[in-house]
């Protein structure tokens, strides 16, 4: 398999002939590569998430006329592609040698398998729906103007008979003639009212399939878990990682823990949340989740200033080792003094927010 390398993205190609050079230079793909290309395309992204072994797996796949973009990742390798569709073959085609060349897992094969095959039925249905719409929509043109002229038709020869009768004439022909153009109108008004307007149901029918579909997640029991058992199940998680991945995947925006990787070692859902800290790892219950936010930022703080100034940010004579705020603050490493005390532990400058033991302090 050859591959022709431009900036950080590849242009996939099974054969680099001249004929694919000519037709890279008819793309303007010279030099630099297409902006379009490097942008993923005009067209609407889709993302598949997949979790072999308890590592995220994530594919990005955008369709063009003329090529595959496809962005891939899992744990720390990551691959951006554009597949070049020089050759007269299906997309799942193209995506195969990508997907053989990359090692991507069978689940996330699978799953887009099924994509292309549902993708390619909406197509058809789409199709289908669609021609069916114009031949009722001309059928329904030919009816109207039959209607239309068979009303002003019965009209003008109506008031042409009351004209030769009375001798009117053209009084009753124009009054019958605008008649048969009003009953024409109404008529193909009330037609098109009927055929034409948006059927509710079927729409929300549509919005309320679309939904379920977001909704397909599989459905974990909800489970007493203790902060141990969470413990347990985090460290087991992470002695399942491959090199190069961290816990802290499993950590959410809100320092939450994500229970969704974890349900293979607690056999569900707890009913409680948990949350973690990214820096130091420790864990905490509901009560008290605003620690792991504010201990992330001291952290981060405390390595900054022992990395420039080669000390910890603490008083030498504080048999506490209390983290001292004032020169994190004074050197603009922290922007507001945290709420929560931290102190500084022996193990390799990690913080802690419980005050160290008296026993402790008297053998130090």
């Amino acid at each position: 398999m050859k591959y022709v390398t431009i900036m950080k993205f590849f242009v996939y190609n099974k054969d680099i002939t001249k004929e694919t050079i000519q037709w890279l230079h008819s793309m303007h793909v010279t030099g630099p590569l297409h902006k379009d290309c490097i942008k993923g395309g005009n067209s609407m992204k889709h993302q598949f998430t997949k979790y072999p072994g308890n590592v995220p797996e994530n594919l990005e796949i955008g369709f063009e006329e003329t090529w595959i973009y496809v962005h891939y990742k899992m744990g720390t390798f990551e691959k951006t592609a554009c597949l070049l569709k020089n050759e007269n073959k299906s997309d799942e085609a193209y995506l195969e040698e990508f997907f053989e060349e990359n090692k991507v897992s069978e689940e996330m094969k699978k799953e887009i398998k099924e994509f292309l095959k549902n993708e390619k039925g909406q197509n058809e249905k789409n199709w289908n729906e669609f021609a069916n719409f114009l031949m009722k929509t001309l059928s329904l043109n030919m009816v109207f103007g039959i209607t239309i002229a068979l009303s002003v038709y019965g009209g003008y020869k109506l008031g042409a008979l009351l004209d030769g009768r009375y001798n009117f004439y053209p009084v009753f022909t124009l009054i019958g003639t605008f008649l048969g153009i009003g009953i024409g109108g109404l008529t193909v008004y009330s037609m098109v009212h009927k055929y034409f307007k948006t059927p509710i149901p079927f729409r929300k029918e549509k919005e309320d399939s679309l939904f379920s579909g977001q909704k397909d997640d599989k459905d974990y029991p909800v489970i007493d878990a203790g902060i141990e058992e969470v413990r347990n199940a985090v460290r087991k998680f992470s002695d399942n990682l491959p090199k190069g991945v961290y816990r802290t995947i499993l950590v959410l925006e809100d320092n939450s823990i994500d229970f969704q990787q974890l349900t293979s070692f607690l056999g569900g859902i707890p009913s409680k949340k948990y949350y973690m800290s990214k820096e130091t790892y420790d864990l905490f219950e509901e009560s008290d989740k605003q620690i792991p936010i504010e201990m992330d930022l001291v952290q981060k703080a405390v390595d900054l200033y022992v990395k420039e100034h080669k000390e910890y940010p603490m008083l030498k004579f504080d048999p506490h080792h209390r983290v001292n705020y004032y020169q994190l603050l004074q050197d603009r490493y922290l922007k507001a003094a945290p709420e929560i005390q931290f102190y500084i532990t022996d193990l390799d400058g990690l913080i802690t927010h419980i005050r160290p033991q008296k026993k402790k302090l008297d053998n130090s």
